[in-house]
């Protein structure tokens, strides 16, 4: 058996209602025999298992591993980069779409861009399962606004990269759970990796769902706060914030249950915080906006 070329990691927890149409998503998925699809299962359900065991075996790329108590999802990414064998990794949550030649056209961005190490592209938004909207975000392209890189999230839900780059940019951090892809991209632009865009929509992302944890905005706030803080985007801080963003250990990255300082992917940190304290001073004028936010979002829970 060859070795895959990519290897795409899914997350599974709670998944029961996705399940079926994930797996005819996969049966859509074109060059499938480049991939290896890891689906990493957190304390599956009887039924959920039973479901995906009977898809198992018309698909031999599949490999389905059980973890039996729950981890966080960027832990189980982690658990993914360890077990894969593809020279590129790819990431599909179980309830979003990846279009049929997503995964293959992003690997040839790759192989056309030796220089590359990142690849991403835009995607349609997702209201109900299954129901495309005609919202998509647009992600800046690197080569126009790399900048932005360091500052805001750009690579969206279906990053590809060179597993080689871990070596020099490290892991997720898994003590955040909302925000490490965020983490990561920022790193890797510090670290000098270069980012291609996908020229075609690469699929469709769930959002606005109650259940899901990204739905969870004042643990996101508090998440990216503690980013605007490791990387000086402190114009961005919300001060609101900030004291719950100051209990993360902002200097060091956690993975495989080990720390390591932050200062060995981020050399000469300190300097360049220092270089950018004068941002903070424009965080102050924005401050009234945030407070004023988060009481419109108090009362209208309260209601």
């Amino acid at each position: 058996m060859k070795k895959p070329k990519v290897t795409v990691l899914t997350s599974l927890y709670n998944c029961r209602q996705y399940i079926e149409g994930y797996f005819q998503c996969i049966a859509s998925i074109e060059y499938s025999d480049e991939l290896e699809i890891l689906l990493l299962h957190n304390a599956p359900t009887e039924e959920e298992l039973h479901i995906i065991q009977s898809y198992l075996p018309s698909y031999p790329f599949l490999r389905h591993y059980i973890i039996q108590e729950r981890e966080g999802l960027y832990s189980t990414w982690n658990r993914g980069i360890k077990l894969s064998q593809g020279e590129y990794i790819t990431i599909w949550n179980v309830d979003d779409i990846r279009f049929p030649l997503s995964i293959h056209q992003q690997a040839e961005t790759l192989d056309q861009n030796p220089q590359a190490d990142i690849t991403y592209g835009d995607f349609y938004y997702m209201y109900q399962y299954g129901d495309i909207s005609k919202n998509f975000i647009q992600n800046k392209d690197f080569i126009v606004s790399p900048k932005k890189f360091f500052r805001t999230h750009q690579i969206g839900c279906f990053p590809m990269w060179r597993k080689r780059i871990h070596q020099k940019i490290g892991y997720f951090d898994e003590q955040l759970k909302l925000v490490a892809d965020f983490d990561f991209q920022i790193r890797a632009a510090i670290n000098n990796c270069i980012f291609v865009k996908n020229r075609e929509l690469l699929g469709c992302y769930l959002a606005l769902i109650p259940s899901k944890l990204s739905s969870n905005q004042r643990l996101q706030k508090k998440e990216q706060n503690v980013l605007f803080l490791r990387y000086g985007i402190y114009d961005y801080l919300n001060w609101i914030y900030w004291m719950a963003a100051l209990k993360y250990e902002i200097t060091k990255i956690f993975s495989y249950q080990k720390d390591q300082p932050l200062s060995i992917y981020f050399k000469h940190r300190n300097i360049f915080l220092i270089k950018r304290m004068p941002l903070f001073i424009l965080s102050i004028f924005k401050q009234p906006r945030n407070i004023l936010s988060h009481l419109k979002h108090f009362v209208f829970k309260r209601k």
